[in-house]
């Protein structure tokens, strides 16, 4: 057996955007729950996925989020020199791969380049940068509007907006899993591809507080856009969770697959 290479740190430079993981998320996010056409979601995702249906459709969400983050691991300064924050919209499907049940987040946007950096490079999300707004007051104290959230890019443009009067507090649930289908590929052509499954439990540390509420989504997508046939075709169920504080990357599981 050839004996393995020893390259010591700073490997590959000094030069680090993010911590290594795992991460501690805390902050607020905003869910609009409703459903959308079966037959769009098959035409966007993997046969590999085997979605969930109510009754017109896949159940699916859009979900905005407002995080704080910062390495679990580490000193008090190194943590508060490598955390931050960044804003975030997923629009995820709930159903299965390889019969394990969770939601894949299938589209995913963020204001953050850091967050691009490790979200990328360590799960495989699909992170891109695009333009999110968050007002109202889910996010400001000082505001007397209801919550509006908002992620906009040059060829759609997703909505959403709760009755912050309409809140009703619920016990928090246990989390899902994040499914996320991942591509690995060789340089040079040195090996096939690898398709791989990810499959993380974030660790609750802190509930926070659950509330359903009443609002409204709206999604404006022009021909050609890579969600082109997405549309809600159920009235929204929406969820706001505050105060919450999870680890994401201390429990992942990889199932490694072939094309």
């Amino acid at each position: 057996m050839t004996e393995k290479l020893h390259f010591p740190h700073p490997w590959p430079a000094p030069q680090h955007l993010w911590a290594d993981p795992p991460w501690i998320l805390s902050g607020t996010s905003i869910t609009a729950w409703f459903e959308v056409d079966a037959d769009i979601v098959s035409k966007l995702v993997s046969p590999a996925f085997k979605s969930v249906s109510g009754d017109k459709g896949v159940i699916t969400r859009l979900r905005f989020y407002d995080i704080n983050f910062e390495p679990r691991d580490g000193s008090p300064a190194f943590k508060s020199k490598m955390g931050g924050s960044f804003k975030e919209a997923v629009v995820a499907f709930k159903g299965s791969i390889a019969d394990v049940d969770g939601e894949f987040s299938a589209f995913m946007w963020t204001d953050d380049d850091i967050y691009i950096g490790w979200g990328r490079e360590i799960f495989g999300w699909p992170l891109i940068r695009s333009e999110i707004t968050l007002k109202g007051r889910s996010w400001d104290q000082t505001s007397t509007e209801d919550s509006h959230c908002r992620v906009k890019s040059k060829d759609f443009d997703l909505s959403l907006v709760m009755d912050d009067g309409s809140g009703i507090e619920q016990p928090v649930g246990k989390g899902a899993n994040w499914l996320t289908p991942r591509r690995v590929i060789f340089p040079a052509g040195t090996e096939p591809d690898r398709h791989d499954l990810n499959i993380v439990r974030p660790t609750i540390l802190d509930m926070g507080n659950f509330y359903v509420h009443k609002g409204e989504v709206e999604f404006n997508v022009d021909k050609g856009s890579i969600i082109e046939g997405l549309k809600p075709l159920t009235v929204p169920v929406i969820h706001k969770h505050a105060n919450f504080r999870i680890c994401v990357g201390d429990n992942v599981e990889t199932i490694q697959g072939i094309a």
